[in-house]
């Protein structure tokens, strides 16, 4: 946790998705919550794409692309610390967020058409 702590209060030219990625991936491997780690580590996820401007209003319906996406294997990946591991990952949260996105137009559109 301390080394999360620590990447997070550095400044950083990494983009938004990529830090998500890495807060979301680390706290689901430390699992420091117990039963709710999952809920935190994608809620942390969301936080940190507002906290760093990719999605400053929250409106991205991340966890629609973490359903519709290989979650567990994308994850796996990350626990092997491999270059590709890590990429396959930070790729997999990059669609969550493409697949979020998608689904919160389709809500505005419908809420539009009344």
């Amino acid at each position: 946790m301390d080394a999360l702590f620590e990447l997070l209060s550095q400044p950083t030219k990494a983009p938004a998705i990529v830090l998500a990625a890495i807060v979301h991936a680390e706290l689901a491997a430390l699992r420091p919550f117990g039963t709710a780690d999952g809920v935190v580590a994608r809620s942390a996820e969301r936080l940190t794409l507002v906290e760093y401007g990719l999605d400053p209003k929250s409106l991205v319906a991340v966890e629609v692309g973490h359903l519709e996406l290989p979650y567990a294997e994308a994850l796996r990946a990350y626990l092997t610390g491999t270059q590709e591991g890590v990429g396959q990952w930070v790729q997999h949260c990059a669609s969550a967020v493409t697949l979020g996105v998608r689904e919160t137009t389709a809500i505005c559109e419908a809420m539009q058409r009344g």
